[in-house]
């Protein structure tokens, strides 16, 4: 059997050193001969998780932080978009309600006087008169109730004939439906309406 002759690697010859903090040769050329500087230091280690740590030209550093610039972002439009509702600037409202079918609704409701408010003031009597012993006044505040009711369901349906035939002559080609959104604001008290009324009755 051969002998297998282990030699020990000569301790006479040293490694070349590497300067860490030397700059980086780079190589320039096609036979990679050639190198340039880069022109900078190569950055030191702890210099390194700082930058990683802190982000790029002011980027987010982890996926956390965006989602919390993002919640940011999204709270101050929502309340910019409030306040443009509470003011009556359409310019700022939400895109739903910019939409001029639906600006020329809210102008046709809120130049008249509604039957809804009415009705709600009906339906609080009506839940009070629930307390009174009497058969009689139960009688009455019944019939009252009733003829509020269909006294709002016909003045419903004439505003919402209404303002489907403005915006239909306003605008033919629209597919915006405005029926529902309009009796929906009829109904509602005029000071509680959003986004906030831009005319008076009989102004229009």
């Amino acid at each position: 059997m051969p002998s297998i002759n282990l030699k020990k690697r000569s301790r006479d010859v040293e490694p070349e050193p590497i300067d860490s903090g030397a700059d980086v040769d780079e190589p320039v050329g096609a036979d990679g001969r050639t190198t340039a500087k880069k022109g900078r230091p190569t950055p030191k280690r702890s210099q390194a998780r700082a930058t990683r740590s802190t982000g790029t030209f002011g980027a987010p550093a982890t996926t956390k932080e965006a989602r919390a610039r993002d919640r940011s972002a999204r709270r101050n439009l929502v309340q910019e978009q409030r306040a443009a509702m509470r003011a009556g600037d359409v310019s700022k409202m939400p895109p739903g309600e910019r939409v001029p079918e639906r600006v020329l609704a809210r102008d046709i409701v809120d130049s008249r006087y509604n039957v809804g408010p009415v009705f709600l003031v009906v339906i609080v009597v009506f839940y009070l008169g629930s307390f009174f012993p009497s058969a009689a006044a139960h009688k009455v505040v019944l019939y009252v109730m009733l003829l509020g009711l269909f006294a709002m369901i016909a003045d419903s349906f004439y505003l919402s004939q209404k303002v489907a035939r403005a915006v239909a002559e306003a605008y033919p080609d629209s597919q915006v439906k405005v029926k529902m959104y309009a009796v929906r604001r009829a109904i509602a008290p005029r000071r509680f309406r959003m986004p906030k009324a831009r005319v008076t009755p009989r102004s229009r």
